[in-house]
């Protein structure tokens, strides 16, 4: 068995490719399902077995060449690959529709992203409560982050406004910014930022679409021919 990469010299498609490894094992530990092999579970992902091996290779591999994965241990060693085996507090920054609907979302705390702060400058919207969080005013956002040692924040303010919010975010001590607003933040090295386009991802399915549809009205000509 490989040994386990040391500091965080992993690609990005790896990244991304494990938290749906660790869905799809809750999905079977959740059926009572204690042992997958590696065919298994890439087919269930439409991976290759060979792919999901070289992911896991990364950190150390998990099981003996032909022995199959065990459910119950691969999930906590995923988890805490992840960083998630311990619940990471997290802020929501924009209390509009956006940051409601997220605030409501329930998969955030049970996936290890409890919200312990919401914030906005809405006099409207302060005060409203989300599952127990209530919304507060962005001059109480430093002192929540640090009480609260809140090191993920979800930003879903006006573009106008993301830069300087994400500025304060980063001196009130967040490591990773999900940033909803349309604009590229400007961060230290030290600060991880994902950023979240949804006219981007709309307009990229829009384009599969079109295709898709000019496919089917060629091939529907070619059988009137």
């Amino acid at each position: 068995m490989r040994k386990q990469k040391k500091g965080c010299d992993v690609p990005d498609a790896t990244i991304q490719r494990l938290p749906l490894y660790l869905e799809k094992l809750k999905l079977l530990q959740a059926i009572g399902v204690e042992d997958v092999s590696s065919r298994q579970l890439a087919e269930s992902l439409d991976i290759k077995a060979s792919q999901l091996r070289h992911d896991f290779h990364y950190f150390g591999g998990f099981s003996r060449p032909g022995r199959p994965y065990q459910v119950a241990k691969l999930v906590p060693a995923l988890e805490t690959i992840i960083g998630i085996a311990v619940p990471v507090p997290t802020a929501i920054v924009g209390a509009g529709h956006l940051g409601q609907a997220l605030a409501n979302y329930q998969n955030l705390d049970l996936q290890g992203f409890p919200v312990r702060g919401i914030f906005d400058v809405n006099p409207k919207l302060i005060g409203l409560d989300f599952r127990g969080t209530v919304v507060q005013d962005m001059d109480e956002m430093e002192e929540v982050i640090k009480r609260e040692k809140i090191k993920i924040a979800i930003l879903t303010v006006p573009s106008v406004h993301a830069q300087a919010v994400g500025d304060r975010l980063v001196a009130a001590g967040i490591v990773g910014i999900f940033n909803f607003a349309p604009t590229d933040l400007k961060v230290p090295d030290t600060v991880a930022v994902r950023n979240e386009r949804l006219a981007v991802g709309i307009m990229s399915l829009s384009f599969k679409v079109k295709c898709i549809l000019e496919n089917k009205e060629k091939m529907e000509d070619a059988e009137g021919l």
